[in-house]
């Protein structure tokens, strides 16, 4: 996950900083606190969550998140403010939500909680992986299936799919939903986790 956390306070800043390292250790988070350092910051990188005061004394933090909306819709924008005028306005941009100054470790908890477009922890090179014929998940399957010594006519039958449909799995043109995982599992004799734990 990429953080930005952007606020003309630099005591602000470090101390979300600070909350949101004990709440994603792994989290790469940025800090900003001047008005082009902030927005250089926007311009070069691509956030999942950007944490952005609204009123600065040199930018408007709801101009900022249209710029950036623009550019990665998917971003999510979590205002941070002293000032309750504001909120009716930042909703236009869909923010994630509103935060009011002080901010708790417990407001950024269920901030990050409630994402408008929750982050997943499986990166895109993955997911990419799984759709262009490497996938790990096709490969699982044929690994313990060729392991009971099933062909794949036989696990399309205990299935109740085509055979085309098993060939796919194992090839990685497509990706069993979860019930169906949860089933090829079962009939493979293996945890779930073993079949799609990444």
């Amino acid at each position: 996950m990429k953080i930005l956390v952007a606020d003309d306070h630099k005591t602000i800043v470090d101390g979300i900083i600070l909350d949101l390292r004990g709440i994603y250790p792994d989290a790469e988070i940025v800090g900003a606190f001047k008005t082009k350092d902030i927005l250089d910051a926007c311009l070069k990188n691509q956030f999942d969550v950007i944490f952005l005061d609204i009123d600065m004394p040199s930018a408007n933090g709801i101009d900022i998140a249209k710029g950036v909306l623009e550019k990665h819709p998917r971003t999510n924008i979590i205002y941070i403010t002293g000032y309750e005028k504001y909120a009716v306005e930042s909703y236009e941009t869909n923010a994630s939500t509103f935060l009011l100054k002080p901010i708790t470790r417990k407001a950024l908890e269920k901030a990050l909680n409630n994402l408008r477009f929750p982050i997943s922890d499986i990166p895109e090179e993955m997911l990419h992986a799984e759709f262009s014929g490497k996938g790990y998940i096709g490969k699982r399957i044929q690994y313990y299936r060729e392991l009971r010594g099933m062909t794949r006519n036989e696990l399309a039958e205990l299935m109740n799919v085509t055979l085309p449909t098993v060939h796919r799995w194992e090839t990685g043109v497509r990706i069993p939903d979860l019930a169906t995982a949860i089933q090829l599992a079962k009939i493979l004799g293996i945890k779930l986790d073993d079949l799609i734990n990444i």
